[in-house]
């Protein structure tokens, strides 16, 4: 996850631009996090609910 080490490093307000990368990168890289670690979360299933219902609506459709 080099974009949350460049912005950690580059200083100013970096806490708040980490949130939301790490945000954006869990989202396009989901894969990336440990299951361990989201199973971990209390309400886990009802943030993946959210999430999936998130993407159903912004993704466009596949094209047949």
């Amino acid at each position: 996850m080099e974009g949350l080490l460049a912005n950690a490093n580059c200083g100013g307000e970096n806490v708040h631009r980490g949130a939301v990368l790490g945000a954006m990168l869990g989202a396009a890289f989901p894969d990336a996090i440990p299951k361990d670690l989201k199973d971990g979360l209390k309400d886990h299933d009802l943030i993946d609910a959210e999430i999936e219902a998130f993407l159903q609506a912004t993704t466009p459709p596949a094209s047949m």
